[in-house]
């Protein structure tokens, strides 16, 4: 099935946001310019001007133009279906990576816990708990719970970087697929997480497997819902 002209062009501008040919801030050329250089009509590229405003990728602004939104690069689209740190993902838009607030500690499994990982009669879980930011923003905040069969001393307060990618590469554990629970966060919740990212969150819970389907560990992902944005898109597969 062919896509609709508007779609082709909003993902070809999305494209030039990604590739660096239009930058967060920058002012889109007229809409007869658009129009002339897609070879569209001025109302199909309406369409899909309209199309990123609601993604929030793109701003406008009456009487002066339409504007790469500044938090165009954070937006999400491919974060629900692809396994990707969220590091590796501030990095790819080109943003400084930081974190801080790390922790790392033992502590006595929840009952939810204890049935994600199934973990041994009286195993504890190892705690790795931190705070993500692109350029000085709070992105995310992070409690990352291991059995502690599999944790063991792998761990302390100077980790950093890709969890993902430590795992394979020091701990030799590919992590091959994730279940992620999208929630709503209640603001009483963690005043802590309000504190570092705001009020408006999203939390993801995610039990990440290894190729043997061994659940190996279990987040609790507190996102910045004012900066990340998630779509999805779905298709309609019924024939008429």
């Amino acid at each position: 099935m062919q896509k609709l002209l508007y779609v082709n062009i909003a993902e070809d501008i999305k494209k030039k946001i990604k590739d660096g040919y239009l930058n967060p801030g920058d002012k889109l050329p007229s809409e007869i310019e658009l129009a002339k250089e897609y070879r569209v009509s001025r109302s199909t590229l309406r369409e899909a001007i309209k199309m990123l405003q609601r993604e929030g990728i793109l701003i406008s602004k009456n009487g002066i133009g339409t504007y790469v939104s500044e938090n165009a690069s954070l937006i999400m689209e491919n974060f629900l279906n692809n396994l990707i740190s969220i590091g590796d993902l501030i990095k790819s838009f080109g943003f400084e990576d930081t974190q801080s607030h790390m922790r790392v500690y033992k502590a006595s499994p929840q009952i939810e816990w204890r049935e994600k990982l199934n973990l041994r009669e009286k195993e504890g879980v190892t705690i790795i708990e931190r705070l993500r930011e692109a350029n000085g923003l709070g992105i995310s905040y992070s409690y990352h719970i291991f059995p502690e069969s599999i944790a063991k001393d792998y761990f302390d307060e100077n980790f950093k970087g890709s969890l993902i990618r430590y795992l394979k590469e020091v701990m030799e554990i590919e992590i091959t697929y994730s279940l992620t629970e999208i929630c709503a966060v209640e603001e009483a919740e963690n005043e802590k997480v309000i504190h570092y990212i705001g009020k408006k969150i999203l939390l993801f819970k995610q039990l990440h497997f290894d190729k043997k389907d061994t659940p190996i560990f279990y987040s609790l992902d507190y996102m910045n819902n004012n900066v990340l944005k998630f779509f999805i898109r779905r298709e309609n597969n019924f024939s008429s």
